[in-house]
């Protein structure tokens, strides 16, 4: 025991001081620039379907091959993040654990018997004292290397749907603390401590003390059950919180802010990305600034066009509300709605829909699978445009002068409340229904965008208080 404990406290020592230092290595060299997690899992996404069941593939394989699992779980919550990270390194690792068991069992029992020579004869002597509690605290602490283990149980008389039910259950809190802990590696090679990385400490440190838990108690085979079980129990509980993290602050339980008093990404909002549009060079600068408690976004223009963006998959029916305050400096003056040339504003908010291809035409699923092959992902459906426009009447909507998936929606108009804070509120579920005759699909994300590239002119902006809301009474399509 003394020695699984030093090779332990030696393993987590090594780990976190190359871990260290590669922090030290990235932040010198100004790598962190390129670390983007969003961008990683873009990435894996393009592989559609096909990453997610290689990745489960290489998991379920390695345990027969005696290949470490530890990588391949960090590779999980890396590529998936926490919460499909865990699903998926969870499933490939009770499948590794299963097909080892039954190769053990049925198609190599003299070899790997005279492999683990007298080892799985403890073994076989806990299972048969203890039964499933054996596997159980086998799992949750590393008393044996997991990979012998799974061929040693093999050659015992347990039951597979016990065995099979057992690991998962209780290999599950350790799948949970590395894979939300390497969930948070990007950001923190970037320099930024995130709640996944706390906690993923915290679980970590939770698994660390199984053994010390296993060593005070292992004289009472209940008191040992109830901790072992309480200490996978807390594991989960406390990831299970850590997932619940999203991006949204809710205020009530009807109300969700866009805006809040975090800092993320460079001078932009938490949780809002860059949106910038190939051949266009010059950009839009977005800052965040806080005036007498109000959160600001703050655009400036000088003949460029970006936005910024927030994702997330909300229904309409839920949240059908969008609301903000938005104020500019000036209007654009060759400003022209209907043209290509003068497709530029001070201020607009638009919205975006999810593109959803089982309720998709045949020419739909082609021409958005053509741009997902190009681009990584699947395009949104369609988008409102909420503007404050040059020329278009206040009130009026027509499509953009680029694509007929984008409709125009003219909220204020003209120079009259220049330099004015303007509050706006729109009814999302009634103007998609209006604009493209269907009720809408998920909502995906909303942007803001101030942009003059096209008519080459100058505009800042501002925009506050954004935030969706529940209907009074709910919508029914």
């Amino acid at each position: 025991m003394d020695k699984i404990k030093r090779k332990n406290r030696i393993r987590a020592l090594f780990f976190f001081l190359i871990l260290a230092c590669l922090i030290a290595v990235v932040r010198i060299l100004g790598l962190h620039t390129y670390l983007d997690q969003e961008r990683l899992r873009q990435w894996i996404d393009s592989f559609g379907t096909a990453g997610p069941i290689i990745y489960i593939l290489i998991f379920s394989i390695a345990p027969s091959l005696f290949l470490p699992g530890l990588p391949i779980t960090v590779a999980g919550g890396l590529a998936f993040g926490p919460v499909w990270g865990i699903v998926y390194a969870s499933i490939g690792s009770v499948l590794g654990a299963s097909i080892a068991f039954l190769v053990a069992r049925y198609f190599a029992r003299n070899a790997i018997s005279e492999l683990l020579g007298e080892r799985w004869k403890k073994i076989d002597e806990g299972v048969t004292q203890k039964g499933w509690i054996y596997v159980a605290i086998t799992r949750l602490i590393p008393i044996f290397p997991f990979n012998l283990l799974n061929y040693a149980f093999g050659l015992t008389k347990i039951p597979f749907l016990t065995y099979l039910l057992t690991s998962w259950v209780f290999m599950l809190p350790g799948t949970m603390a590395y894979v939300v802990f390497s969930s948070s590696i990007l950001d923190l090679l970037k320099g930024k401590v995130s709640v996944s990385f706390v906690v993923g400490f915290i679980l970590l440190l939770l698994v660390s003390a199984a053994p010390l838990v296993y060593r005070r108690w292992k004289g009472s085979k209940g008191v040992l059950l109830i901790s072992t079980i309480a200490m996978g129990a807390a594991i989960s509980i406390i990831s299970t919180l850590s997932l619940a993290d999203t991006p949204l602050q809710k205020t009530g339980g009807e109300t969700l802010l866009l805006l809040t008093g975090q800092q993320g990404e460079e001078t932009l909002p938490k949780d809002w990305k860059p949106l910038t549009f190939q051949k266009i060079s010059r950009h839009t600068k977005y800052t965040l600034i806080n005036e007498d408690g109000r959160l600001i976004i703050r655009a400036e223009s000088r003949q460029s066009a970006s936005g910024i963006y927030r994702q997330f998959d909300l229904d309409p029916k839920v949240y059908p509300l969008l609301s903000w305050c938005w104020k500019v400096d000036r209007i654009i003056t060759k400003g022209d709605e209907t043209k290509k040339e003068g497709d530029d504003y001070a201020a607009r908010i638009y919205v975006t829909f999810k593109f959803d291809p089982d309720k998709a035409s045949l020419w739909e699923r082609t021409k958005f699978q053509a741009i997902k092959l190009i681009y990584g992902e699947y395009p949104p459906k369609a988008a409102i445009n909420y503007i404050w426009a040059n020329r278009l009447a206040k009130g009026k909507a027509i499509a953009n002068a680029y694509t007929d998936r984008a409709q125009m929606v003219a909220v204020e108009s003209g120079a009259d409340k220049v330099g004015q804070w303007v509050c706006e509120e729109r009814n999302l579920y009634e103007d998609y229904s209006m604009l493209f005759g269907e009720a809408p699909p998920a909502i995906s994300g909303i942007a803001v965008m101030t942009d003059t590239d096209n008519t080459g002119e100058e505009a800042t902006a501002f925009y506050a208080d954004i935030m969706l809301r529940s209907a009074a009474r709910p919508i029914t399509p």
